[in-house]
């Protein structure tokens, strides 16, 4: 088993033990809590559109979200860790952001391209000619023609995800009252 396949099967670990250490380094106070929830919930906002749209192993998610980035969930996690960042108030809290993020998200995203590419072949290849992999390109696309499902959104399981950014917040609102 490679690298990416090791980072891609062990993302939430990953992701939850970088959660932790975010949190310790963290040095939260009101001004950087404001400043900090927009980008949150706008990552989460993302990742709720993203989550509506995608049917695992059974079609390219290629509408909604998906005709502008080729990984918008990817994209909505980076906007909600920078929010944390922003809350977390720390230049440390940001560099080891940057460098965790990197190397998990970098190596989930080859593992799921090379599997696209198994599974769809010359359909994903055209689908990586169009759309960009991480920055959204927000011209009109010929993808942009599917209907957002709430049942696929509660079938992904993002309520996990909305209610792990409340316990994030609300452990760093706990933290900004409790240091002197």
């Amino acid at each position: 088993m490679n690298y990416f396949e090791v980072v891609r099967r062990h993302r939430i670990f990953l992701s939850g033990a970088i959660g932790v250490l975010l949190i310790y380094l963290s040095r939260p106070t009101l001004f950087s809590l404001a400043a900090g929830l927009p980008f949150v919930l706008l990552g989460e906002a993302i990742r709720t559109w993203s989550s509506g749209y995608i049917r695992k192993n059974k079609a390219l998610a290629t509408d909604g979200p998906y005709a502008h980035t080729r990984n918008p969930l990817y994209l909505g996690s980076f906007g909600i860790g920078m929010g944390f960042v922003v809350i977390g108030n720390s230049v440390w809290v940001l560099g080891v952001f940057l460098v965790a993020f990197g190397l998990v998200y970098w190596g989930v995203i080859r593992s799921e391209e090379e599997y696209l590419v198994q599974v769809f072949g010359s359909r994903f290849e055209e689908y990586v000619r169009t759309v960009p992999r991480f920055l959204p390109r927000w011209s009109r696309s010929p993808y942009d023609a599917g209907e957002f499902e709430w049942a696929l959104v509660w079938k992904h399981r993002e309520y996990q995800a909305w209610a792990g950014i409340a316990g994030g917040v609300a452990v760093l609102i706990l933290k900004m009252w409790a240091t002197p």
